[in-house]
């Protein structure tokens, strides 16, 4: 009886043994914890492509998780995924879903970015899907399907270049028109090497204007620089001239404008009509008292006839 009890214990404490250790090892496969010692954070993606709840994290290559949920939101998917406590990822890190090998397994890799401050487990990041090989056939399918049309439209084109081709009087067109082509090169040639010494003069004549325009360039700068202070001072001149003249226009203008407006005797004497008809007058009188002096030199002499009162 106590042989029969010590072989169950035996037995009993193997198959405990047993699970435990298929118990570990299922949780090192999937790298599930009975003990909490992860970090949980939540990445959202446009597509994850066959990515599995208990699929690896990496951070650079290497194993530091897994990926502890898969939610479907809208066009997008939730990723929550579980990193070792010890793990500090930088704010700036990147997240990509990627392909664990050529069988066609998924993972999500972790690029640790460069900044001091670390990510808030309670904000969403977001991240971004890498094509696999699954994916690249899949889109070369896509676009195969594409093809024979295309090969259809590139044989109608060359049916139709062939057929314009076989025409002969397209034929003869294309041939006359190589050979005027040739022809006009050739004369073209000709008339370069006919010309050459005329054309190298002309470029020598061009490189001489070239230089002397740079010489007179850096002359006039030298002139200008040694009178700079002359030419300045001319300016101000001018400039002073250009005011005097200026406030003499505006004088001129006062005194035609007085003029005009009678304001100044040249103004009365030329506008006034009592003036200018007393002035008419008196030019008048002095025009007969020339006549008369005239006639009295020719004949006797100025008679002069005066009645003087003395008080």
């Amino acid at each position: 009886m106590n042989a029969q009890r010590k072989t169950e214990i035996k037995v009993g404490i193997t198959a405990i043994v047993g699970i435990v250790l298929l118990v570990w090892i299922i949780g090192w496969a999937k790298n599930v914890s009975f003990i909490e010692k992860n970090n949980n954070y939540k990445i959202e993606f446009d597509n994850v492509s066959g990515l599995e709840i208990g699929d690896n994290v990496t951070i650079n290559g290497v194993r530091k998780g897994s990926v502890e949920s898969i939610t479907v939101t809208g066009s997008t998917v939730l990723v929550e995924i579980a990193i070792e406590k010890d793990v500090l990822i930088p704010e700036d890190s990147k997240f990509y879903v990627t392909m664990l090998d050529l069988m066609g397994g998924k993972k999500v890799e972790i690029r640790p970015g460069k900044s001091s401050k670390l990510i808030n487990p309670e904000i969403i990041q977001k991240g971004e899907f890498q094509f696999d090989v699954a994916e690249v056939m899949s889109f070369v399918g896509r676009a195969g399907e594409g093809i024979p049309a295309m090969m259809s439209k590139i044989d109608t084109a060359l049916t139709a270049i062939n057929s314009y081709l076989q025409d002969e009087e397209i034929k003869g067109d294309v041939k006359s028109g190589l050979k005027n082509l040739v022809a006009l090169a050739s004369d073209f040639r000709s008339l370069i090497r006919e010309q050459r010494g005329q054309i190298d003069h002309l470029i020598k004549n061009s490189i001489k204007l070239t230089e002397n325009a740079d010489s007179l360039t850096s002359n006039a700068s030298v002139f200008i620089k040694e009178n700079q202070d002359s030419i300045a001072t001319s300016i101000k001149n001018l400039n002073k001239l250009l005011v005097q003249s200026d406030a003499l226009i505006k004088k001129f203008d006062g005194i035609i404008d007085e003029t005009t407006s009678q304001k100044n005797n040249l103004g009365k004497l030329l506008y006034d009509e009592a003036t200018f008809d007393d002035l008419k007058v008196s030019l008048k009188e002095a025009k007969e008292l020339l006549i008369l002096v005239k006639k009295q030199l020719k004949n006797e002499g100025i008679n002069v006839k005066a009645k003087i009162d003395l008080f």
